[in-house]
């Protein structure tokens, strides 16, 4: 009687175990959604910055996996208050990915509401409000100039990766849920003008 019961107890403890197993791993693919994956980027100069210098962005997102078929839709680029003259230098490639082309925006609304830009945002030829299919990689390049000031202003620099599910176009469960990617984070590099001595005669 005592080896049935701990033969019953032992079957209900593997049970739980196999219960609590698939429970954690529903929950760590629903409510964990990374999609972008190696990230990086090269900024010509390295800094500091000082006010009027020019500096190229050069970012490549190494892969998108988009969860429940989200596609990757946009790059929106985030800049502290010191930067100005925002220009686009080399679009996205689209390898291997739908019909259609990146279009570069300093501000855009989607039909769902959501705001967007600046940045790059993919236009289906196939299908309105969807991304596209491809998994990456992704290079593109901007340039920016440290604008004039005598304070020390945020010169931040960030990359925000949307896919169709956020902007709207697409629903299918979770949407991919990945931080601003960092940059650069810093400041002006405020110059105190040196003057000479006066001498009163």
């Amino acid at each position: 009687m005592g080896i049935f019961l701990l033969d019953k107890i032992f079957i209900y403890l593997l049970y739980m175990r196999k219960l609590l197993t698939i429970l954690l791993i529903f929950f760590t693919t629903t409510t964990y959604s990374q999609c972008v994956s190696n990230q990086s980027f090269t900024l010509t100069p390295p800094g500091p910055y000082q006010p009027g210098d020019v500096v190229i962005v050069d970012y490549t997102l190494g892969a998108f996996n988009g969860i429940n078929i989200n596609w990757i839709h946009a790059f929106q680029i985030n800049l502290g208050v010191g930067w100005t003259n925002l220009v686009p230098l080399l679009t996205p490639g689209n390898p291997i990915g739908s019909t259609g082309n990146w279009l570069w925006d300093v501000q855009h609304t989607y039909p769902g509401g959501f705001n967007f830009g600046p940045g790059w945002r993919f236009e289906n030829a196939g299908t309105a409000g969807w991304g596209t299919s491809s998994n990456g990689p992704f290079t593109m390049s901007f340039q920016v100039t440290v604008g004039p000031t005598c304070t020390p202003d945020n010169l931040n620099i960030s990359m925000e990766v949307f896919d169709d599910c956020t902007t709207g176009g697409w629903a299918n469960g979770n949407c991919c849920n990945d931080p601003a990617f960092q940059i650069y984070n810093g400041t002006v590099q405020v110059v105190t003008p040196t003057t000479s001595n006066i001498n009163h005669y």
